[in-house]
């Protein structure tokens, strides 16, 4: 017997996941422009795919979960180390636009 109806959990997901989702795209674009920025031109041509989908994606939760992809990218061409610094400098542009335990979570990593 399960406890949680998946129907259940799943209405409930959706009630709230849409309201931490809406996000004006002014709202998103210094977060946009800040990853573009790191990526740099040179990350761009590495990963032309990585630049479409900063550009065009309508999601700050897609935002924060392409970090991980940029420090792939970076770290091919500047190093673990320097890539995972350059993704962490634009972690304060996130503030306000993500859940608290999702923003803390980077905080106790390092």
């Amino acid at each position: 017997m399960r406890w949680i109806k998946p129907t259940i959990r799943h209405s409930i997901s959706a009630l709230l996941g849409n309201e931490v989702r809406k996000h004006s795209p002014e709202s998103l674009e210094p977060v946009r422009q800040a990853m573009l920025a790191v990526l740099g031109e040179a990350g761009a041509q590495a990963n032309p795919r990585l630049k479409h989908r900063l550009m065009y994606v309508h999601d700050v939760h897609a935002l924060w979960y392409a970090r991980a992809e940029m420090v792939a990218v970076l770290s091919r061409l500047h190093g673990e180390a320097r890539a995972v610094d350059l993704v962490r400098s634009v972690t304060p542009v996130f503030n306000g636009l993500l859940p608290k335990g999702l923003m803390e979570s980077t905080r106790s990593a390092r």
